[in-house]
């Protein structure tokens, strides 16, 4: 049984109403679609709202993220160090790689999808890394939808995406030619927690003119290192390190 103390912070739909600048009927409607999914409670005697206990599943997502940046920001400026790009580090948020932070190398032209941005799944390293790894009903959510085409070379088939999340998830890296801009590229390499899942992605951006096969190669080795010893603070034991014990 829920229940409201005298110091429980609530507001009436009127108060909502004016507060937002909606129509009373407006903001019942959207209290009530909230409250559905406990995000708000309506006290049943004064009827007056307050914010509910599923908002601690919203919340708990991003703390996990707060945890991963932590763990992270060490790698990711000894990787700009090494690799003199534009670093960053990513979560899936249903749609997209959602950037969280970002460091820059010495030869970083600029920052690219700076912290809050999100980047498209089917069109960036970052994207395409954290789609292959999110499962089949998010790569449903994402042809529910036309694949916006950025240039020539981005991937706007089910069938090419479908390729390319395959072959992702076989080599354990993802890299982005020129797919969302004709003059960027990117390598990116999953995190993974003390259970094995991808949580985050580590990605470099580059330059086109700076992504030729033997500095690609080089980047992908630093991506992957880095994003490695990111899942080993996390908890994550590779499978062939188990078997030299």
């Amino acid at each position: 049984m829920r229940c409201f103390s005298n110091e429980t912070p609530s507001l009436g739909i009127t108060d909502i109403a004016s507060v937002v600048g909606l129509h009373k009927s407006s903001v019942s409607r959207m209290i009530a679609t909230l409250a559905e999914d406990d995000l708000v409670e309506r006290d049943p005697l004064s009827r007056r709202i307050r914010l509910g206990p599923g908002l601690l599943s919203l919340v708990t997502p991003l703390l996990g993220s707060v945890r991963i940046v932590d763990s992270a920001i060490p790698q990711l400026k000894e990787l700009a160090q090494r690799s003199g790009e534009t670093i960053s580090i990513g979560v899936w948020d249903g749609s997209g790689a959602v950037n969280l932070e970002q460091v820059l190398g010495r030869k970083a032209v600029k920052h690219y999808a700076a912290p809050g941005s999100r980047n498209p799944a089917h069109a960036t390293a970052a994207g395409k890394l954290l789609l292959a790894f999110a499962g089949p009903q998010a790569v449903d959510r994402i042809f529910a939808r036309d694949l916006r085409r950025f240039t020539p070379r981005t991937i706007c088939t089910r069938s090419g995406l479908l390729a390319e999340i395959a072959t992702i998830r076989r080599q354990g890296y993802a890299v982005n030619e020129g797919e969302l801009s004709l003059d960027v590229g990117a390598v990116a390499a999953p995190i993974r927690n003390d259970k094995g899942t991808v949580v985050a992605a580590i990605s470099a951006t580059v330059p086109m003119y700076r992504f030729a096969a033997a500095s690609r190669r080089l980047l992908i080795d630093l991506v992957r290192d880095a994003a490695d010893r990111v899942s080993a603070r996390l908890g994550f034991v590779r499978a062939d390190h188990l078997g030299s014990r």
